[in-house]
């Protein structure tokens, strides 16, 4: 894992008629003199002149409709549009404090993302990331769908089994794949990286809401620069209990590369005010991550502080549950159990337990309806609740007594075995 301050070089390889050529402001303006607009519109979006790769896209769109070439000059726009967008989203360029940056294999990135337990865990697949949440009970990531496009999923952790994967229904390009997701801890705001939905180049960097009135997600906005940039930007993840985020990106880097970003959430948005346009756009790219840092600002102390706060955190004793056996011993975990029979009790008691709470949910459901119904209604209703509370009556009596069994063979067995 190399760790990296600045990039010193800008070397682009084009796919189509600039492969392997350093390109330069002086190359794209020679070009655009000499009315190769299409080169020059190319030359300048990968240099970030996106003003100056619009208009260099309109003259030749201009060109080939006096040539009476409209199908050519139409198939052009979308270019324009996707520098138009580019440009907007420059001149908005997000004022955040980088604090560091990793280049890592590309199949092994996560190990740069050090997160505190309560932000959920990460985990790396051949085709995504599945980030589960604190709880443990909620995971989301991609899977292709049967067109082979990559779909966001989720599942819901039921008595210690995962259920079916459901997609998320949220807005997407049909033609375009989603992945990487990160749910922030309130469970509602969710980050991750499309291919589609207007992206200026691979994947970009979205974030939308969940919204709880009819089970969709809100149309997603796409993150602004430095996230995003027109190559590969994908998995941002915020720890706020740590106040640090992370974001993966492959501007720059070789094929089996990328690079992760450290950085310090804003709060709210600060937009970067500059008027230099070189500056800006050192900024955009992320040339220097000192360029972003506060003068007198000791950032390798901060970050030493952070890991060591996570490392600290995660250290601790692990605590699932926290479960009474008598005045002297608490149990955190199913290891900490010594009688097999006192565990295999413990799993019937917390199966027991959402049981009883999913019983309870019904009732009260039941509850509601029928203090909303008319009498004939009330009385089709009478029986089943009555049924429901005559159940739920016995399993609280058997849950006592299951309770009572568990810590009597723990006991049991440790004074047999001490």
């Amino acid at each position: 894992m190399k760790r990296i301050s600045f990039i010193v070089a800008l070397l682009i390889a084009f796919s189509t008629n600039f492969q392997a050529q350093t390109v330069t402001l002086e190359e794209a303006d020679r070009l655009y003199a000499g009315k190769k607009y299409m080169e020059a519109a190319e030359m300048y979006y990968q240099l970030y002149h996106f003003n100056k790769a619009v208009q260099a896209y309109q003259l030749q769109m201009d060109a080939l409709i006096k040539s009476k070439k409209q199908q050519s000059a139409d198939s052009i726009k979308p270019l324009q549009m996707q520098a138009e967008k580019a440009a907007r989203m420059l001149s908005r360029c997000e004022n955040i404090q980088i604090i560091d940056s990793l280049i890592v294999d590309k199949n092994n990135f996560l190990k740069a993302y050090l997160i505190g337990e309560e932000t959920g865990t990460l985990e790396q697949t051949d085709a995504t990331v599945v980030y589960e949440n604190q709880l443990k009970d909620r995971r989301y990531f991609g899977k292709k769908d049967e067109y082979g496009y990559i779909r966001l999923n989720t599942q819901t952790k039921i008595q210690n089994l995962w259920s079916e994967e459901k997609q998320l229904n949220l807005p997407i390009d049909m033609y375009a794949d989603d992945n990487y997701p990160f749910v922030m801890p309130d469970g509602l705001t969710i980050y991750y990286a499309s291919e589609g939905n207007g992206s200026i180049g691979g994947y970009d960097l979205f974030v939308s809401r969940y919204n709880l009135n009819n089970d969709t997600y809100l149309t997603p906005n796409q993150m602004g620069m430095p996230f995003n940039s027109i190559y590969n930007d994908y998995l941002l993840v915020i720890d706020e209990v740590n106040g640090i985020g992370y974001f993966a990106s492959d501007r720059f880097q070789p094929e089996d590369k990328v690079v992760v970003y450290t950085f310090i959430p804003n709060e709210t948005f600060k937009s970067l005010e500059i008027e230099d346009e070189q500056v800006l756009i050192d900024r955009a790219i992320i040339t220097s991550i000192q360029d972003s840092w506060i003068p007198n600002t000791n950032y390798s102390n901060m970050l030493e502080k952070i890991k060591a706060d996570i490392e600290k955190e995660r250290n601790k004793v692990k605590k699932d549950f926290a479960f009474v056996i008598n005045d002297n011993i608490v149990y955190y975990t199913l290891s900490d159990f010594k009688s097999d029979a006192a565990k295999n009790f413990y799993l019937q008691l917390k199966s027991m337990e959402d049981k009883i709470r999913t019983l309870e949910e019904q009732l009260d459901n039941q509850r509601q309806t029928f203090a909303k119904s008319t009498n004939a209604q009330r009385q089709s209703l009478r029986p089943s609740i009555l049924a429901n509370e005559k159940q739920l009556e016995t399993m609280v009596q058997s849950y006592r007594k299951l309770l009572i069994d568990t810590r009597n063979s723990e006991i049991g067995f440790l004074r047999i075995n001490n």
